[in-house]
């Protein structure tokens, strides 16, 4: 009597197909994602918890595939790696940046027509609670 195993081969059938999906998708995802692209600029302008007005007016800068925020620095908040995407005219980023004291914040911004628009968050977390707060920033490129 012979045994069937059909099972253990569908299911290796499935992981190679799911396999080779994936690595087909880092493939194009590779292809859009630009490095480095915006190295070299900085822009300025005003910042502020998302629904008020504006707090105080920003720097942030690329360079070496870092991204830095001029303002939170005061807090501990190093640069950190940033991703950038070019989609026709425009460039999305996504950044996070730490501070061993003041938690981490996350930023994805868009650069269109000179014109830098970003939301970042900012997470603080504490032994009995967490702090989360949204902000905005818009920002002209400074030359």
């Amino acid at each position: 009597m012979k045994t069937q195993h059909r099972l253990p081969k569908v299911i290796l059938f499935g992981l190679a197909v799911t396999i080779v999906a994936l690595s087909a998708a880092k493939r194009v995802e590779a292809a859009s994602a630009t490095s480095g692209v915006l190295d070299g600029k900085k822009f300025v302008g005003p910042t502020g918890e998302k629904g008020k007005k504006v707090h105080h007016e920003d720097v942030l800068s690329f360079s070496d595939g870092t991204f830095t925020s001029s303002m939170c620095f005061q807090y501990g908040f190093k640069g950190g790696p940033y991703t950038a995407t070019v989609e026709g005219d425009s460039i999305h980023f996504q950044a996070e940046t730490v501070s061993p004291t003041h938690g981490k914040m996350e930023w994805k911004g868009t650069l269109k027509d000179g014109t830098l628009d970003v939301s970042y968050t900012w997470t603080k977390e504490r032994w009995l609670w967490t702090t989360f707060r949204e902000y905005w920033f818009k920002g002209s490129l400074k030359e």
